[in-house]
């Protein structure tokens, strides 16, 4: 079995070499330079996403192209959706992050539709956008039972990087949507966006730099490297050592999981802070912390780890002290985290990405692949590092001891 499984990885290899290279001469040519990733908004929904397609979808936007883009739009998504369903592109208004007033008691009502596209004669188009932000209560039956108030005709379309379902919680089983994705929707209609501004330079190179933005958050191959990756796994010779090694995932994730927390122990010591581990840390178990702290301020600790590891609750960071709860002096780490409260004194958030904004990602998931890949190529371990050396420059431990009544 090792010399099939020695035999595979070297073709594997052999491909993801090739891909390195092709994305180190595109680098070297300036074809991965990505404006959005440079800002920090690849992977923000508000900031880059909703507005970035809402703006090609505008007749009335500054492309300049009238409604060429939301032609296409409708003709690659909506026609697949809903064969019969027709909008008059023309006469189409596009509001991008549109309220539709104040969440009721019983989540029955009002929220912020991420796109919503109306023509005049009542057709609508609404779009929820999800990039790594999670459903809200009864958020798609908020959407819907506003467009029936408003005797809209309209479809209702849910958007994921990869085509997921909604949750329970945001449909409450009595809405009618159409999952779309990044990869298989919009994608390909936004190929069609780069044909349809070909003479418009600055529309289409724009374009573009968004497509290398979904790419690098999609993390796509170049087509003709994944067709010949499946091509590799999936072949005759070689699909039962697949198999045998998809069979080992979680044994591969645990190793992965367990080298990252020695490496954070690593960097405990070379900070002089003192380190403690749940054994269920490594197999990313319920009620698992990561426990730091100072050997002069016990009472303080800094913990990475998770109460409940599923869709709805994750791992997060936080502060917490093991004797007080009040403090003298409201003071927040994060200042984009969760407010303070009787558990945590000083706030805490969730681990979101190597920016540490909201919803700017999954790290806390600890068993999806791109948060394990971060894990092994060192980029969530310098974000640790990040928060550890703050720690040690800030005096923090000491801080919130001061602080604590």
């Amino acid at each position: 079995m090792m010399a099939n499984i020695e035999s595979l990885l070297k073709q594997i290899s052999e491909i993801v070499v090739k891909e390195k290279i092709q994305q180190e001469e595109k680098r070297k040519r300036g074809e991965n330079f990505n404006i959005f990733s440079l800002l920090g908004l690849s992977t923000s929904e508000v900031r880059l996403h909703s507005a970035f397609l809402g703006e090609l979808l505008n007749p009335d936007g500054d492309h300049g192209l009238g409604s060429k883009f939301l032609e296409a739009f409708v003709d690659i998504i909506i026609k697949q959706v809903d064969p019969d369903f027709e909008i008059d592109t023309t006469t189409c208004k596009v509001r991008v992050e549109y309220p539709i007033g104040e969440i009721l008691e019983d989540y029955t009502e009002g929220g912020r539709i991420d796109l919503l596209i109306v023509d005049d004669k009542n057709h609508a188009i609404v779009i929820e956008n999800k990039i790594y932000a999670d459903d809200q209560i009864n958020q798609l039956l908020r959407y819907q039972n506003f467009a029936k108030r408003r005797t809209l005709k309209h479809v209702l379309l849910y958007l994921t990087l990869d085509k997921k379902e909604p949750k329970v919680k945001s449909t409450n089983n009595q809405v009618d949507y159409a999952c779309i994705g990044y990869n298989d929707n919009i994608l390909p209609w936004l190929q069609r966006c780069v044909e349809i501004a070909a003479i418009y330079p600055l529309i289409r190179e724009t374009i573009r730099q968004y497509i290398t933005n979904l790419n690098e958050i999609l993390c796509i191959m170049e087509q003709d490297n994944l067709t010949g990756f499946l091509d590799i796994l999936t072949s005759e010779e070689n699909v039962s050592t697949t198999i045998d090694i998809l069979s080992q995932s979680n044994v591969v994730c645990n190793r992965i999981r367990e080298d990252f927390i020695k490496d954070i122990e690593s960097l405990c010591e070379h900070f002089g802070f003192v380190f403690k581990c749940d054994d269920g840390m490594k197999a990313a178990n319920n009620n698992s912390w990561i426990k730091i702290f100072d050997k002069n301020y016990k009472d303080i600790q800094f913990r990475i780890g998770v109460f409940r590891h599923n869709e709805y609750d994750g791992f997060r960071m936080c502060f917490v002290s093991l004797t007080r709860q009040a403090v003298k002096e409201k003071y927040a780490f994060w200042p984009n985290g969760n407010e303070p409260n009787s558990d945590f004194p000083f706030g805490w958030t969730y681990l979101w990405s190597d920016t540490g904004e909201p919803d700017s990602g999954r790290w806390w998931r600890w068993d999806d692949w791109p948060t394990l890949r971060d894990m092994a190529n060192g980029k969530m371990l310098k974000f640790v590092e990040s928060q550890l050396l703050r720690i040690k420059n800030e005096g923090v431990f000491k801080r919130m001891n001061d602080l604590l009544e």
